[in-house]
């Protein structure tokens, strides 16, 4: 019996989705730089539990996801300093 759990790669520029994956200790695997009309971005890609990733999206953007505030903080100026490297 095969007890490995599937999982989903994930790929967004959303700074702060990001940070609300990686407040929930949801794997943040690398970054990748992307040009977007000319302009330089970052793409966090995340290994998601394949069975949460539409509950995860969907509690973010409607607003029912709750966090740690100062994990969140924690998150996101981590992930500010990835960009800028």
């Amino acid at each position: 019996m095969d007890n490995e759990e599937e999982f989903t790669i994930y790929r967004t520029s959303d700074i702060y989705f990001a940070s609300y994956l990686c407040a929930l200790d949801v794997s943040l695997e690398r970054t990748e730089p992307e040009e977007d009309g000319g302009k330089k971005k970052v793409l966090f890609i995340f290994k998601v539990p394949a069975k949460d990733m539409a509950r995860l999206k969907a509690s973010f953007f409607g607003g029912t996801g709750t966090v740690k505030a100062q994990k969140f903080v924690q998150c996101l100026r981590s992930l500010k300093s990835m960009c800028f490297v």
